[in-house]
């Protein structure tokens, strides 16, 4: 009987905890790695005014690191025809689910905002953002590896 009396204080005294963990707002889960440097292996931009096939950049480069604080660094850079052409970003990053977004100020001091999709493959060390482009309907799709 004891027993029994133990195992109900001990369900009751837990419940309002299980409770509270049932409805407290998702905690994105992120492998460990995710929080890394990465190189960027291949850009795609899609624009349909343009193809409904995606086209692929030439001579994509560069590294984006993601911080547990929240910041961001990136440095891409595109090659072709000639020339080189440097995508720097300093920023920070959230992320629920699936969805990622991006805040940095550009070069002229205005604030931007990138959003998008995330897919991490841990076993396979890719990263694959894909983020909405302009106009509405075009978007951009990275593909990194982690260093």
């Amino acid at each position: 009987m004891l027993f029994r009396v133990l195992l109900l204080a001990l369900l009751l005294g837990s419940a309002p905890a299980a409770w509270a963990q049932r409805n407290a707002a998702p905690i994105p889960k992120v492998a460990p790695s995710f929080f890394s440097t990465y190189t960027y292996l291949s850009y795609t931009i899609q624009d349909k005014a343009t193809s409904a096939e995606p086209m692929a950049a030439r001579g994509v480069g560069g590294t984006l690191t993601l911080r547990p604080d929240g910041t961001y660094q990136k440095r891409l850079t595109l090659a072709g025809n000639g020339t080189t052409m440097a995508f720097d970003q300093d920023g920070r990053f959230t992320f629920a689910g699936d969805q990622i977004t991006f805040s940095y100020t550009d070069k002229k001091g205005q604030p931007r905002t990138d959003q998008g999709t995330f897919r991490l493959q841990p076993a396979a060390r890719l990263l694959t953002l894909t983020l909405i482009a302009y106009p509405a309907g075009n978007k951009g799709v990275y593909t990194l590896r982690v260093q």
